[in-house]
């Protein structure tokens, strides 16, 4: 389903990683370990074809990107003068799916439809953009750092859509955090 085949990543001289390799299948959760600056963010971009590999290459699963693959990642920005609902169309529609706003529910943004994204807390920015990362029920799901800024209510709604997504797909979460190092079947220590 994903394959990375020694990819490595540097900026100018410095190798944050190098021949990194695994192969991911429907079911498996991958935990990316390591300390700030090891990569673990790059590593997601790179898969996510955000950021291009300085070697090696990234397979992903074939059909078209916006659908297969799901990202999300404490940098990606939100347009902050729509409306949940309005941002949740926008990137359905960006992505070529319908809304699943089912999804918005199990995140617990049902209350949220037409408030200001630019309004929200970052917990619940967190949770819209779990939320648009699922939307096209994604082959690939990426999750960066999920439970950041995260309460409880938020980090059990993150357990249940890795559960979800390991039935439809593959999932990676980059983090140090003990519980959500427990959501993997696979680990990849990038401090090694």
């Amino acid at each position: 389903m994903l394959s990375v085949e020694g990819v490595g990543k540097r900026f100018g001289d410095l190798w944050v990683f190098r021949s990194i390799s695994f192969e991911l299948s429907a079911g498996d959760a991958l935990i990316v370990l390591g300390r700030n600056g090891s990569g673990k963010s790059t590593l997601l971009k790179v898969i996510a074809g955000l950021a291009s590999p300085s070697e090696g290459k990234v397979n992903l699963p074939d059909g078209d990107s916006r659908r297969t693959l799901g990202l999300s990642a404490l940098d990606i920005h939100l347009y902050h003068n729509l409306t949940v609902k309005e941002h949740f169309a926008l990137a359905a529609e960006l992505r070529g799916v319908e809304p699943d706003w089912p999804i918005l529910e199990q995140v617990g943004l049902q209350s949220r439809f037409n408030q200001l994204v630019g309004e929200l807390s970052s917990g619940t920015k967190a949770r819209l953009k779990i939320a648009i990362a699922t939307a096209a029920k994604p082959q690939v799901l990426l999750l960066d750092e999920p439970g950041v800024s995260l309460d409880e209510a938020g980090r059990e709604a993150v357990r249940q859509i890795c559960e979800i997504q390991r039935t439809r797909g593959c999932l990676i979460v980059a983090t140090n955090d003990p519980l959500e190092r427990s959501l993997g079947t696979l680990e990849l220590d990038l401090a090694s």
